[in-house]
């Protein structure tokens, strides 16, 4: 009997009736053909929250697909071929001792495989997701004409950006070929900011920077970041002094101290302190530092079990949701009284009963970890959060171009049992769709249905039918692409 899979978070469980973890392509096609009536997902490094993975009938382990291979184009361009099981942090490291290169967007965490990181469209800040990178795929799949398991490579239409974020609905990733950027370094100021204006006001200089907003305190700490033009192999003294305090203070000293506030203490009133006097003291301010890419803009993040949602706004649109959060993390928190007619946010909400239902929740949650904001350029993908929706582009798109960039806002608990943050973290959703077009992060919690995302992916319609074309009969799709992507649409 196989063993249950518990994610990272630990909010999703479950127990296959098949394992496999095959070690070619032809094992994979005949996993497919065994299967081809039933329900087939992969498996990766389980760090992501949505139910995307969740198949009690049969679950391929890719991680034997962990290739790492170089091929040059005639013109020098360096382009990589990573096996779809293969983990961000190992093609990472083999890039650099094959070429001293590196890949060109980078998330928080390196634990992932790349093909869970591409089929959630994981995103750093500054550039656009990781999958808009991506030149190639071959893919396992069913022939629609026969029936059968077979290869598919795509590099370019239609298919190749359906495939860029598909959430496994296309079939199992083999392997993936993409461009490389050289190796490079990035400098990084972390500077205390009274607005969001102030915040964003860096965006030009420091297109890397990510922000956040301090809860109770309500004012902005930023990581003001860019590329350097020039790339060093070998840190300095300042860089892994740097790295050491980040490690100390951050990534262990202000999560066991969260951890402390809320799960031991379960005090509000030392939460609302420590932000308001404490947290400042611990961060390092005013001072810059560079160090190689992957060590600046990457975190321990996985070092704490945490569940997270993260919500994606128009970049028009993130001043007001900023404002929105304060205000609605305020009133859930019990600071603020229940909202009312004049309530900034009053009129747009109480036509769909979500003004009540926000002062029936008021002082049931308080926010005890900063939220995050990161900017994403639009993907050219056709379901991604920050995809633009427009038509296919003659050839693929430059870097920084692509329609409106977006704005990852992010949330997080470390509070079990977690209901009163499931009902922050469903009104978020909810409301801020509404208000500002937004979208979730597929990868992360995910309390919407169909139809309240109907609206928000233009080409969610063509996208299911690029699906259907390689996989008729449904064995990719679980219970939570059918209820998100799906929905009815058969």
């Amino acid at each position: 009997m196989n063993q249950p899979i518990v994610n990272f978070g630990g909010n999703v469980r479950f127990t296959p009736r098949h394992f496999y973890s095959p070690a070619n392509e032809e094992e994979v096609l005949a996993i497919l053909d065994r299967h081809a009536r039933g329900k087939i997902r992969v498996v990766g490094a389980l760090h992501a929250w949505s139910p995307a993975v969740v198949c009690e009938d049969v679950i391929v382990d890719m991680s034997r697909f962990d290739s790492v291979a170089i091929d040059r184009d005639a013109d020098g361009t360096t382009r990589a071929i990573v096996g779809g099981g293969c983990p961000i942090k190992q093609v990472l490291t083999k890039l650099h001792a094959l070429a001293d290169v590196t890949i060109p967007s980078l998330g928080l965490v390196t634990e992932q495989t790349i093909a869970g990181s591409i089929s959630t469209a994981t995103h750093g800040s500054g550039k656009h997701s990781l999958s808009h990178y991506m030149d190639e795929f071959r893919i396992a799949a069913f022939d629609a004409a026969t029936g059968k398991a077979r290869v598919y490579v795509w590099n370019s239409g239609v298919e190749l950006r359906a495939a860029r974020c598909a959430l496994g609905c296309m079939g199992i990733i083999l392997s993936v070929k993409f461009r490389c950027v050289p190796n490079y370094e990035v400098a990084e100021t972390i500077v205390a900011c009274g607005s969001i204006d102030e915040a964003l006001a860096g965006e030009e200089q420091y297109p890397l920077q990510q922000f956040y907003l301090v809860p109770y305190r309500w004012s902005f700490f930023v990581q003001r970041r860019c590329a350097m033009p020039e790339y060093r192999p070998r840190r300095g003294l300042a860089a892994r002094l740097y790295r050491a305090w980040w490690f100390l203070c951050i990534d262990v000293g202000l999560h066991v101290s969260i951890k402390l506030m809320v799960s031991v203490l379960k005090s509000r009133t030392l939460t609302r302190f420590f932000y308001r006097h404490v947290l400042s003291k611990m961060i390092l301010k005013n001072v810059t530092v560079r160090d190689h890419s992957e060590r600046i803009l990457v975190m321990e993040h996985e070092l704490f079990k945490h569940l997270e949602i993260e919500i994606f706004v128009p970049t028009n649109q993130v001043r007001d949701a900023a404002a929105f959060v304060r205000d609605v993390l305020q009133v859930f928190d019990g600071a603020a009284p229940a909202p009312g007619p004049n309530w900034p946010f009053a009129a747009a909400l109480a036509p769909i009963g979500l003004l009540d239902e926000l002062a029936r929740l008021r002082g049931t949650f308080t926010q005890h970890y900063a939220i995050t904001f990161r900017r994403v350029l639009a993907d050219d993908a056709l379901i991604s959060m920050t995809s633009d929706g427009l038509p296919s582009p003659p050839a693929p798109l430059p870097e920084g171009e692509g329609g409106n960039a977006w704005y990852a806002i992010s949330f997080i608990t470390y509070v079990e049992p977690r209901e009163p943050f499931y009902q922050l973290a469903s009104f978020l959703a909810r409301s801020m769709t509404r208000l500002f077009q937004a979208r979730l992060h597929w990868g992360k919690y995910f309390p919407l249905n169909g139809a309240d995302i109907a609206g928000t992916y233009p080409r969610l319609a063509e996208f299911r039918a690029v699906c259907r074309q390689v996989d008729p009969n449904g064995v990719f799709r679980n219970e939570f692409a059918d209820r998100v992507l799906f929905d009815g649409h058969e």
